[in-house]
């Protein structure tokens, strides 16, 4: 299960001398994350952002050895041995950005962390966000914690647009956060919908739920049928009636969503939903009006 992190878990940059990864150093820096380092191969002794840069996860983690998590940003291909390297170290918490990474990798990678009893977020994952002050990934923007609002609310996705825009809307309108998954958008994740459903109703300091996935996706499935249960109030924005208009079978959006032959209409999925006592919406504002009300 993905933990809680406190604001001074110390946090490791894989990545971090591209132009990427120095952005993502600045950003997790200047919101108060405690990033101790970088890694590069070919690249020790570098600095950046006033950080050392290591050759490998595992002289980094001889340096620093309270490094709790790493946060993943270097080229497709290179991705599956940053994991290894990570896994080898002994670290037990991954946060993957990178996008279009082959599908066999990431079965491959996602083996290897169940094997050793370590989670993936990711890929294509904008990160994870908890108050106070902590969070890895461009999630909530450049200074989350300066404009989003604190309090009991868990935020759940597989866009990292949508988690963003989730975010922020809910905090304009006076709506606290506690917590924020973005699972990515890959068919194959190590992190899914669910099991971020599941930390969130497991949280004592999380009231209520917020979910963002499209027409197609298992998790939603799941609730209507009843097979997975979600005690906490619970609030799903599914857009995407348009796919009812299209052929079925074919994936769609950057997320890859799918309406199986068989699958009910998206309209129809939603009442589904509600009729197990959740909060079913296909629109921003129907969905913050009902997170008020949690």
């Amino acid at each position: 299960m993905w933990q809680r992190f406190s604001p001074e878990t110390e946090v490791l940059i894989q990545g971090m001398t591209a132009k990427e990864g120095m952005r993502m150093a600045k950003w997790l820096i200047g919101s108060g994350v405690h990033v101790m380092a970088g890694v590069t191969p070919g690249k020790g002794g570098q600095v950046v952002e006033e950080k050392p840069i290591f050759n490998s996860v595992g002289e980094a983690k001889a340096a620093f050895p309270n490094i709790q998590i790493t946060s993943i940003v270097v080229p497709p291909l290179r991705v599956l041995g940053a994991v290894e390297d990570a896994l080898s170290a002994g670290l037990k918490f991954i946060q993957i950005l990178t996008e279009n990474i082959p599908v066999h990798d990431v079965l491959i990678m996602r083996q290897k962390a169940q094997a050793t009893g370590a989670q993936i977020l990711g890929p294509s994952s904008v990160g994870y966000l908890q108050f106070p002050k902590f969070r890895v990934g461009y999630i909530g923007g450049e200074e989350p914690f300066r404009v989003l609002k604190e309090g009991s609310l868990a935020v759940v996705s597989n866009s990292g647009g949508m988690t963003n825009e989730l975010l922020m809307g809910l905090s304009r309108r006076g709506i606290g956060i506690r917590c924020a998954f973005a699972v990515g958008g890959d068919r194959v994740v190590g992190t899914s919908l669910r099991d971020a459903i599941g930390h969130a109703e497991a949280s004592a300091d999380v009231s209520s739920i917020a979910v963002f996935a499209e027409p197609g996706h298992p998790v939603l499935a799941a609730l209507a049928s009843g097979e997975f249960v979600v005690r906490k109030p619970l609030a799903i924005l599914m857009p995407g009636d348009v796919l009812d208009t299209l052929p079925r079978g074919m994936p769609y959006g950057h997320t890859g969503t799918v309406l199986g032959e068989d699958d009910r209409s998206v309209p129809e999925m939603r009442e589904a939903i509600r009729a197990k006592g959740y909060v079913c919406t296909g629109s921003l504002k129907e969905m913050f009006e009902a997170c008020q009300k949690m």
